[in-house]
C-alpha cells in the first residue's frame, strides 16, 4: 500500500469516527437517537469514510494538489485578503447558490442542475439532523409543536401554520425539485443526439435513476399516511430507506461525487485571476501571448512529476501545436519526411 492510500485511509477513518462522535454527542449519548433511523445514520457514517477517502486520494493527485495549495496560498495572501473574501462571496453565489457555471451551456441544463442541487441540499439539511438525533419534535402549549436541537428547546409553531407546512413538507418539496431536475435531465439525454453520443449508463443514467427512486419512494410515504390511511406504510418505509442508503453509498463512487469536489474548484478562479495579472508566455512560433507564466511553469512542473517531458514543444501555444500535428500528418500521407517544427 502506497503513502497516498495510507493517508486517505487515515483521513477516512478519522471522518467516520468524527461522524459517530457527532451522532453520540448530538443525541445525548444516543438517548435521543431514533432507533428506526439507525440504518440511515449507519449509511452516513460509511459515506463519511468513503467520501473522505476518495476526496483525499483525489486531492493528492499532482495537478489537483498543485491547484489546492496554490488556491489556499493565493486566497490567504495578506495583501489581498479583503478583496479575496469579497470575491469568495461572489464565487459562492455563482457556483454554489445560483449554479451559474451551468447556465452558459443551456438554460435547460441550468434549471435541471439548480433543481437537483437544491433538492438534494434541502433533503440533506433535513435528513441528517433527524437521523443523527440532533433534532426532535415535541408537543407544547395548545397543540403547538416544539423544536429541540441537541436537547435544547428552540421554538414552538402551530402545526397548520406556514412554518408547520415547511417543516412537515420540506422533504416533499425537495423531492419535487429533484424530480423536476431528473425530468429535464432525462429529456435532454433522450432527445438530444449530441448528449446521447457521449453519455453512459453508469455515469449519466444510473445517478438519475437513484435520485428518481429516492424521491418517488419518499413521496409515496406521504401518499400512504395522508391518502391511504397508512396502507403499506411499513413496506414503503423500508423501500425508501433502501433507496436512500443506496444513494449514500453511491455518492462517493459515482458521478455525484462532483458535488463534493465543486467547492475545492473555487480556488481555481483565484489561480486564474492571479495568473492573468502576472507575466504571460509568448509562443516562439507565432509570437503571441497564450498563457500565464504562473500556469505555464506549474504545468511543466506537474508534467515532470507524472513522467512526461516534451522539451521545447511545451513552450508552443495550443494553436501552433495543432498546426504542427496537421503538418506532420500531411507529410506522412504524402510519404514525405515528417515536418519538424
Amino acid at each position: 500500500m502506497n503513502r497516498r492510500a495510507i493517508i486517505a485511509l487515515s483521513v477516512g477513518a478519522a471522518s467516520a469516527i468524527l461522524a459517530i462522535l457527532a451522532i453520540a454527542v448530538g443525541s445525548g449519548t444516543f438517548e435521543r437517537f431514533d432507533r428506526p433511523l439507525a440504518a440511515y445514520a449507519g449509511a452516513t457514517v460509511f459515506a463519511a469514510f468513503a467520501i473522505a477517502y476518495r476526496y483525499t486520494m483525489w486531492v493528492q493527485r499532482p495537478p489537483t494538489w498543485l491547484y489546492f495549495r496554490a488556491g489556499w496560498r493565493l486566497f490567504l495572501d495578506p495583501s489581498r485578503l479583503a478583496p479575496n473574501l469579497a470575491r469568495l462571496m461572489l464565487l459562492l453565489w455563482n457556483n454554489i447558490v445560483a449554479q451559474r457555471f451551468i447556465e452558459r451551456r443551456s438554460p435547460q441544463r441550468w434549471v435541471a442542475h439548480l433543481c437537483l442541487a437544491w433538492g438534494c441540499l434541502i433533503a440533506f439539511a433535513i435528513t441528517f439532523p433527524l437521523s443523527w438525533g440532533w433534532v426532535q419534535f415535541g408537543v407544547g402549549h395548545e397543540g403547538r409543536y416544539v423544536v429541540e436541537f441537541m436537547g435544547i428547546r428552540q421554538f414552538e409553531f402551530p402545526p397548520h401554520s406556514f412554518v408547520g407546512f415547511l417543516f412537515f413538507n420540506g422533504l416533499n418539496l425537495s423531492a419535487l425539485l429533484v424530480l423536476t431536475g431528473v425530468g429535464l435531465a432525462m429529456h435532454r439525454r433522450l432527445f438530444q443526439s449530441g448528449t446521447q453520443a457521449v453519455q453512459s449508463l453508469a455515469s449519466d443514467l444510473v445517478p438519475l435513476f437513484i435520485l428518481f427512486a429516492v424521491s418517488v419512494t419518499g413521496l409515496m410515504l406521504t401518499a400512504s399516511y395522508r391518502l391511504m390511511g397508512g396502507e403499506h406504510f411499513s413496506f414503503l418505509s423500508l423501500l425508501h430507506a433502501f433507496t436512500v442508503i443506496v444513494f449514500l453509498l453511491f455518492l462517493p463512487f459515482g458521478k455525484l461525487f462532483h458535488v463534493i469536489q465543486r467547492p475545492a474548484q473555487l480556488g481555481v478562479a483565484y489561480y486564474k485571476e492571479v495568473g492573468a495579472r502576472g507575466p504571460q508566455v509568448v509562443c516562439p512560433r507565432s509570437g503571441e501571448l497564450f498563457q500565464s507564466q504562473l500556469h505555464h511553469g506549474d504545468l511543466i512542473q506537474v508534467m515532470g512529476q507524472v513522467g512526461m517531458d516534451f522539451g521545447d514543444h511545451q513552450n508552443l501555444s495550443p494553436i501552433e501545436k495543432r498546426k504542427l500535428i496537421a503538418l506532420n500528418q500531411a507529410d506522412l500521407l504524402a510519404d514525405r519526411p515528417p515536418f519538424v517544427g
